[in-house]
């Protein structure tokens, strides 16, 4: 088990509030309980939130492998019954993973403001996977599942009181941040959405992390980030997992500094990404400055329909979204070949990214629950299992679509709305999910793809792509330009995947 070591220090179980002057501790946690006087040691002591018999004692002396509160499951030691709230458990992740940690006999709750269905419904479209009301959806997961989530319709913004009374009800133990709008072409329709997405992305953390700081300052956050915050860095130089490793130096004029624990520098690709770089510094220092605890999560580009959960019942299904503003690569790719558009590639369609599927998402998510920081820590991983090139994706959803489904699936390219190089290096690192938290990969792409086929054909569901099918192709240009983009090209299947194919050794890892 990954994380049968931690100790009660990691616990958010813990009460450390008045028990620990923070400020005489220092920014290091390996000198506590090491530091010595002549005639005695100096230990840090703690109570125990669950387990009150206990009494003062040293918060290292238990792992979670001897605390009876911590139980095995198959992505780690679990607290049982553990609280977890989730922000935004309406969406697309929220929902899936409000379900996934249910099915693990967590205490889930949650809030949500439907902003993400109020939005894609500005945009004139509609998930094309029908969702029901949170009313029908929670009583669906009771009765299919025997899961029971305790749910308010709390705006996280304009309702501070509101969500700090819920959280001071719940006591989480961990809450997890999906609260946010998630879409680059959003920000970048003009300056209301701009200021839109800033304000309640931005705002909202930091609006957040107070609450926390007043009534839950153990508990464990897991704020979703995006690898969007990087760049790519046209230099190639690796991108490491939000802070440099200890190892790093800078040469300069002729001299050397230490760069090792330092935040690795920032090229965000939209207002969007913008907005999420500003929460990794606002995260960064409540960690500084009240000792909270968090995960900063860069997540890769999302694609999928299922886990055991949302595929159990049509009722329990997680939202999949597919116009320009909301849709992500591979979902979109689908949609556009179950209804007969060529994949569209921005430019030369070369750009590298990383993605995961929703599946190994929710385990990726499940393992830093169960392996909270340690007070003061903000510590962040790179969530993804793959790199690939778009033109390969492209080229992979158009073999699955023609091979398996007898559809006559095209490529072609088109304008590229953005403002992003066509070619350049990539070298993501993402090796603390494997290495420090026991993540394998689950998900084989190509059989995810050829998953979303199947239930993306089905009658009702591509009849909902068709009705919405003209607002694929992108209008919304990074310039502020407001037409569609033009065709470029028509693509010759055969011979561009042979000439990709070597071209995208380079990138699999």
């Amino acid at each position: 088990m990954h994380n049968s070591n931690c100790t009660c220090w990691n616990c958010p179980a813990i009460d450390l509030k008045g028990k620990v002057d923070f400020r005489a501790c220092g920014q290091s946690t390996t000198e506590f309980g090491k530091k010595k006087d002549e005639t005695s040691e100096v230990y840090i002591m703690a109570e125990c939130k669950r387990r009150p018999e206990l009494g003062l004692f040293d918060p290292m002396s238990i792992t979670f492998e001897d605390c009876p509160q911590w139980q095995k499951t198959p992505y780690g030691y679990l607290l049982k019954d553990m609280r977890v709230m989730i922000l935004g458990i309406d969406g697309y992740l929220g929902w899936t993973l409000a379900l996934w940690l249910g099915s693990l006999g967590c205490r889930v709750s949650g809030v949500d403001n439907y902003n993400r269905r109020k939005w894609v419904k500005e945009r004139g479209s509609h998930t094309v996977i029908p969702i029901s009301s949170m009313t029908e959806r929670l009583h669906s997961a009771k009765e299919v599942l025997g899961i029971e989530i305790d749910f308010r319709e709390i705006d996280i913004l304009n309702e501070k009181e509101r969500l700090k009374e819920f959280i001071d009800e719940v006591k989480p133990e961990a809450i997890v941040h999906y609260a946010e709008c998630p879409s680059a072409p959003f920000s970048m329709i003009d300056v209301d959405h701009a200021i839109e997405v800033q304000k309640n992305n931005v705002l909202g953390t930091l609006g957040l992390l107070f609450i926390m700081r007043d009534v839950v300052p153990e508990t464990s956050l897991l704020k979703l980030g995006t690898m969007g915050e990087y760049g790519t860095p046209l230099t190639g130089r690796p991108i490491f997992e939000g802070m440099f490793p200890a190892d790093a130096v800078l040469h300069w004029d002729g001299r050397e500094w230490s760069l090792g624990g330092e935040l690795t520098p920032r090229d965000p690709v939209s207002f969007y990404h913008v907005s999420k770089v500003q929460d990794t510094f606002n995260v960064y220092e409540a960690c500084k400055y009240w000792w909270l605890r968090s995960y900063d999560i860069m997540q890769g580009v999302i694609f999928g329909v299922h886990t055991d959960q949302v595929s159990a019942d049509p009722r329990l299904r997680t939202r999949l979204d597919i116009d320009e503003w909301f849709g992500t690569i591979i979902n979109r790719f689908v949609a556009q070949a179950i209804v007969g558009i060529p994949l569209t590639l921005y430019g030369r369609g070369n750009q590298i990214r990383g993605f995961i599927a929703l599946r190994d998402a929710m385990e990726c998510m499940t393992r830093l629950i169960a392996c909270p920081p340690e007070p003061g820590q903000y510590a962040v991983v790179n969530q993804i299992s793959g790199v690939y090139s778009l033109r390969q994706l492209a080229y992979l959803v158009a073999q699955i679509g023609r091979k398996y489904f007898d559809l006559d699936v095209q490529v072609q390219r088109v304008e590229n709305p953005r403002v992003e190089a066509d070619e350049h290096p990539f070298e993501a690192l993402y090796e603390k999910l494997p290495k420090n938290y026991g993540f394998t990969p689950k998900v084989n792409i190509a059989k995810e793809i050829y998953r979303m086929f199947e239930l993306l054909s089905k009658p009702q569901i591509r009849e909902r792509i068709e009705e919405k099918k003209h607002l694929i192709i992108p209008k919304t240009w990074w310039s502020g330009v407001k037409r569609e983009v033009k065709r470029l090209e028509l693509l010759d299947l055969k011979e561009e995947v042979k000439e990709d194919e070597e071209r995208y050794k380079i990138y699999q890892r």
